[in-house]
């Protein structure tokens, strides 16, 4: 569970470091709530415990590398993003619970007995 949990943290920390790229405040912030989240649950013992927060940690390390982009104004006065393969885009997205499944041709069978 310990080779986990230290794995998490690398982890959390690489995905930082690429999703914060070139920001220095961001980078210090991620860096700081990821050391100081390890740190508060060091001493925490209970299994189920400590399951359920390497979930939530892969789910903040998902959401980290998915959804967040970078901006930044250019001298133009525009900003540019700086967009990775893992960002989640209109064409690589999964559908959202808005959208309507698509119809199915199924037939019904009658299977009461007569």
């Amino acid at each position: 569970m310990r080779s986990k949990v230290l794995a998490l943290f690398r982890s959390l920390h690489r995905t930082s470091q690429s999703t914060f790229m070139g920001d220095e405040v961001a980078l210090n912030a991620a860096r700081k709530r990821i050391n100081d989240e390890f740190r508060e649950n060091k001493d925490e013992t209970d299994p189920d415990e400590i399951k359920h927060m390497i979930k939530v940690g892969v789910d903040v390390e998902l959401l980290m590398k998915k959804t967040i982009v970078q901006a930044k104004l250019n001298e133009k006065g525009r900003y540019e993003i700086r967009v990775t393969e893992d960002t989640l885009r209109e064409d690589n997205a999964p559908p959202s619970s808005k959208q309507k499944a698509p119809e199915t041709n199924r037939t019904e069978t009658n299977t009461e007995s007569r």
